[in-house]
């Protein structure tokens, strides 16, 4: 989840373009997911529409969401080979960070829109 945590503090300052020092103080004091809960807040589904522009226009952008998608997927794999697998990705996918990739899988076109 630190991995996680960490690639969402990335795309908050690739698509933001900086870090809000407020953000940052509860982020290095362990407050791991400020910033997955900073970008849920989505101020308006501002934040899809950053991602789908900055994914196709800027390479940062493209390659901070493909690796908090990557890793997500791969926590998912893990979780799948589980005895409780079905169960545990399901809520892997309902918890804030699995909010954040099925937004960010959409808007960078990877998955449909359900």
């Amino acid at each position: 989840m630190r991995k996680l945590h960490a690639a969402s503090r990335d795309i908050a300052e690739a698509v933001e373009g900086n870090l809000p020092r407020d953000l940052e103080k509860r982020y290095a004091s362990g407050e791991d997911d400020i910033f997955t809960q900073n970008l849920l807040a989505d101020r308006g589904g501002r934040l899809s529409k950053l991602v789908e522009k900055g994914y196709k226009s800027e390479k940062l952008v493209r390659g901070r969401v493909d690796a908090y998608v990557r890793l997500f997927e791969r926590l998912l794999d893990a979780l799948a080979e589980t005895p409780q697998g079905d169960q545990l990705v399901d809520a892997c996918l309902a918890s804030e960070s699995g909010k954040l990739y099925l937004l960010l899988a959409q808007a960078s076109g990877r998955i449909s829109p359900q």
